[in-house]
């Protein structure tokens, strides 16, 4: 039997034990009182599995495209918020880990060295506050903070070891332009339902526009650009234009001279789309974007003056707990009685400064700056500067937005990973991989 033989053996087996292990799983669960939900998904989950173990190839593809699917597929069940990429990425996850036990190694871990100091720096922390605020809605909250940046950079790296990350990118980047031009008609008829936010949305459009803007082998898809920047337009995300303008300065200073001309060339095009775009959106929405003074004379205005307000009380809350905080996703501030209450300060620093003090807030600046330092010491490598454009990009937002949510870090640090991946590869393969432009 040949090597691709073994390996087509290994993958059914695989898959036939994913079929074993979801089926006895379904079939227990369906003579217990459970919502018919719970069974949906749980179809749902055995399909995504047989997927990822199966047909690594499609699981790239899915992965792509259900980083902007951000609703919680659990419909709120088990306290924490579930996008269908945590989903996707824990299965990788546990794929890449059952690959490791099997061979005895694990070239992704290797292949994240560079950014070994900073995540685990962070991780560590984390692990810290959660022993001084034990509890099981802390557990839980922990782990999906580690899941929301450790695990994408693992699965990146994963990915960019098997050459399949435009695989990926191709399909956030067609499943990203989907969202934008369904945004309008399903926004104003309520259909995407409130977990579809006007905020994450427009942050996932911006990712959208840098990856078109900084990678190369992504040219075939530019014909999204303009649908793009209708949609970003058309949620009027103060915070995600901004993560744009920064990300698009990153991704200049990332860029050598020589591939400058094209980013000077295709930033040049995205101000003039941008305009035009902005002449035809409705009054109510380029109010709200050129507006930046809090009261009540409007929404957008309503909206800066809650945000002053979240602001404040997580400067009192840190200022009573400066040194080990009120635990990771213990956050709470504000008066229910006047509409300030909030399990988010809409800054991630304050947010970071209050669930752990000012160290975890320090060391959550080291995690980015160390990962962008890593990034700039690899700019001429492919996906580099979008790695690091859409990573500064997505912390920008979260300086004036909810930061660790669902799908919105998870593109970032995947980027990061695959960019880890790619330096490993080329160690071992030699310079081919250069040039991002």
């Amino acid at each position: 039997m040949s090597i691709s033989d073994r390996a087509v053996a290994r993958r059914l087996r695989e898959g036939a034990l994913a079929v074993v292990i979801g089926g006895a799983t379904a079939a227990a669960v369906a003579y217990a009182p459970v919502p018919r939900i719970i069974l949906l998904l749980l179809a749902a989950g055995l399909l995504v599995t047989l997927v990822v173990f199966a047909l690594p190839t499609l699981a790239a593809v899915l992965l792509g495209v259900s980083i902007p699917e951000i609703q919680d597929v659990t419909g709120g069940h088990l306290g924490v918020h579930v996008a269908a990429s945590d989903v996707v990425l824990v299965l990788i996850g546990a794929r890449l880990l059952m690959d490791g036990a099997v061979r005895q190694r694990l070239p992704a871990i290797r292949a994240l060295r560079p950014v070994g100091l900073p995540v685990v720096q962070y991780a560590w922390l984390i692990g810290v506050l959660l022993v001084l605020h034990l509890s099981l809605g802390s557990t839980l909250k922990s782990a999906q903070r580690l899941e929301l940046f450790a695990l994408p950079l693992l699965v990146g790296a994963f990915i960019a070891l098997r050459r399949e990350h435009m695989i990926v990118l191709r399909g956030y980047v067609f499943a990203t332009t989907l969202l934008a031009v369904a945004w309008p008609v399903l926004n104003s008829t309520g259909a995407l339902g409130s977990q579809f936010d006007k905020n994450p949305v427009g942050q996932m459009i911006v990712g959208a526009i840098l990856l078109l803007l900084a990678v190369r082998g992504l040219r075939r898809l530019l014909w999204c650009m303009p649908l793009l920047l209708i949609g970003l337009g058309l949620t009027a995300s103060r915070g995600a234009i901004l993560g744009l303008v920064v990300g698009i300065g990153v991704i200049s200073l990332a860029y050598g001279s020589g591939g400058r001309r094209i980013l000077i060339a295709r930033t040049f095009a995205i101000v003039v789309t941008a305009g035009i775009v902005y002449l035809f959106l409705p009054a109510s929405i380029t109010s709200r974007i050129t507006n930046y003074s809090a009261g009540f004379t409007s929404r957008s205005s309503i909206a800066l003056y809650y945000r002053q307000i979240y602001a404040r009380d997580a400067e009192q809350l840190i200022a009573a707990h400066p040194w080990t905080g009120v635990g990771v996703g213990n956050y709470l501030a504000g008066n229910a009685a006047d509409l300030t209450q909030s399990t988010d300060p809409h800054n991630v620093i304050l947010l970071e400064a209050a669930e752990g003090g000012y160290i975890f807030a320090a060391s959550f600046i080291l995690l980015v700056v160390g990962a962008a330092f890593v990034l700039f010491r690899l700019r001429r490598l492919e996906l580099a500067a979008a790695a690091g454009g859409v990573l500064i990009a997505t912390v920008a937002h979260g300086m004036v937005d909810v930061y660790w949510v669902r799908g919105t870090p998870v593109l970032g640090w995947l980027l990061v990973g695959m960019v880890c991946g790619l330096a490993a590869q080329r160690k071992a393969d030699g310079p081919a991989l250069d040039a991002p432009a």
